[in-house]
């Protein structure tokens, strides 16, 4: 078991810092992330198939170097349909309606670097399904 959790975490970093590589760096990253924060709610959204929890995780991944710029590698601590997500899952129904609400997963991301601090060390954002694609929405604060 101790192995397997291992084997996810490493996968996990490993994934980060391939998306770091292949994305490379970007002077809009800031930009980016006041981008990501300033959409309220995700027009367009399509419906969510089986894999769409899976499928926002690695997303959230692949977006986390530009939404948290200079926190390094992202892991993925909780991957959850909005309807499952508790608290944060309530928070899209609230803001954005029913609709957004069936169309969002809740990503809950972990920087590892910035532990002990519990609030350096977490974030927390909103993925769905596009016509482009899996896209984080907004970073919850």
């Amino acid at each position: 078991m101790n192995r397997l959790i291992a084997g996810i975490g490493i996968t996990v970093v490993l994934g980060g810092a391939l998306a770091r590589v292949l994305l490379g760096p970007s002077s809009g990253q800031a930009q980016l992330s006041r981008a990501v924060s300033a959409v309220h709610c995700p027009a367009g959204a399509k419906g969510l198939p089986a894999a769409a929890v899976a499928r926002a995780a690695d997303r959230a991944l692949v977006e986390a170097p530009q939404l948290y710029p200079g926190l390094g590698a992202a892991m993925v601590t909780q991957s959850a349909l909005a309807r499952y997500a508790d608290a944060r899952g309530s928070e899209v129904r609230h803001q954005c309606g029913r609709r957004a609400f069936d169309r969002t997963v809740v990503v809950q991301l972990l920087f590892p670097k910035e532990l002990p601090s519990a609030s350096l060390s977490q974030g927390v954002v909103f993925v769905s399904r596009f016509a482009t694609g899996y896209r984080v929405w907004k970073m919850a604060h």
